[in-house]
Parts: structure tokens; C-alpha cells; sequence
């Protein structure tokens, strides 16, 4: 379901956050002056995230999946890697290291169905339309914070006409850490996220 006011009264959440397991849910959206296609291959090309991505500059490619060359810096359904958030901008040295899995990557030209069609049709905080979204997630596994939290990061990159877009992503955590989680980081996450989407407007 498509909404005009996002995010939805409601909230957001995500296959491994649920509404009713939510903690702590950051959100940004942004206007981008770009073909849909072009954001989600910069933000699948993790090669280019020091040339824009001042919050996490460098990733790391833990593993690939079957058919993928494993030296390949493309994120594909599957890829496990190791993202390097900065937390602090006065310590850019310093960095906070955190394994992701690649849940979905969805488009026009080849629909994923992550998403149920009943829970993209019900939910405001998804938008519906296949053929008009550009859409990756990907969710925290693996190390001694990933068994206290349940998180999953989504973007919908929606075609607003040929050469502009609309980017939205949200993160849904849950779990025993969520609640440090949010008491200590959540105004800096909020922060964080602005600047992501700042930052794919270059």
C-alpha cells in the first residue's frame, strides 16, 4: 500500500521486526534528483560508499552468494557483510563494525516476494506498486549483539518520473539490547539516517 504521509501513523515494520516486537524504528526520507535505477546500483555498490557514504564509508564482503564471484563488491540476496558505522564524527577513525545479511533486493524488471502481496496491500508503511519501487533490505546476523537484537533496514527507492525519485529507509529493532539500544543511540541513529539520505542527493 502506498500512503502520502510516510511514515504511517501506524508505525513501520519489518519480516524480522514486527509491529509487535518493535523497539526502536528510525526512519528518513528524501527527495533525490536521480533515476531510481541509478540510487539502488550506488547503494548496491559498496565500492563507491567512501565517495558518499560519510556515516559508513567501508564495507566489508564477508561471503557471496552461489554464482556470484566471491571478490565481487556488488550486494546481491545473500551477501554477508561487515558494515562500519561512525558514530562519532569527531572520531572518524573509530568506527563500530556490524554483520548484515542481504534479505531482498527487489525490482521493477524482476518483483521479489519478500514481501506478501496481503501484507503490501494492508501495510501503509510499504509501497505496493511492484513496477514503481526499488526496494533492498538487509537484517543484523551473526556476533554476541545479533542474539540480543533483531534488526532489519529497508530502502524503497520510488520512480517519481525518469530522471527523479524518492528515496525511504527505515531500520525496526527489536530484542533484550533495543532498549540500550534506544536510550543511547537513538538521537544520534535519527541523525545518522538524515544524513544517509543527505548524502545519496550528492
Amino acid at each position: 500500500m502506498s500512503d502520502s504521509t510516510w511514515p504511517p501513523k501506524r508505525g513501520l515494520s519489518t519480516p524480522t521486526t514486527p509491529y509487535t516486537s518493535a523497539i526502536l524504528t528510525i526512519a528518513s526520507s528524501t527527495p533525490v534528483s536521480a533515476p531510481a535505477p541509478l540510487v539502488l546500483s550506488i547503494l548496491r555498490d559498496t565500492s563507491r560508499y567512501p565517495d558518499w557514504n560519510t556515516w559508513c564509508p567501508n564495507v566489508d564482503i564477508l561471503s557471496q552468494p552461489a554464482g556470484t564471484p566471491p571478490d565481487s563488491k556488488i550486494l546481491e540476496k545473500d551477501t554477508l557483510m561487515l558494515l562500519h558505522p561512525i558514530m562519532d564524527a569527531s572520531k572518524p577513525d573509530k568506527d563500530t563494525p556490524t554483520q548484515l545479511r542481504i534479505t531482498d533486493i527487489s525490482t521493477p524488471e524482476s518483483p521479489s516476494s519478500y514481501i506478501s502481496r496481503g501484507i503490501l496491500d494492508e501495510d501503509p508503511g510499504y509501497t505496493s506498486d511492484l513496477s514503481k519501487v526499488y526496494r533492498i533490505s538487509w537484517k543484523s546476523e551473526g556476533g554476541f549483539v545479533s542474539m540480543g537484537l533483531q534488526t532489519e533496514r529497508f530502502h524503497e527507492i520510488i520512480v517519481v518520473d525518469d530522471g527523479s525519485c524518492e528515496v525511504r529507509t527505515w531500520e525496526v529493532m527489536g530484542g533484550i539490547l533495543a532498549r540500550t539500544v534506544k536510550w543511547m543511540f537513538k538521537k544520534t541513529l535519527e541523525e545518522k539516517f538524515e544524513l544517509w539520505c543527505k548524502d545519496l542527493k550528492k
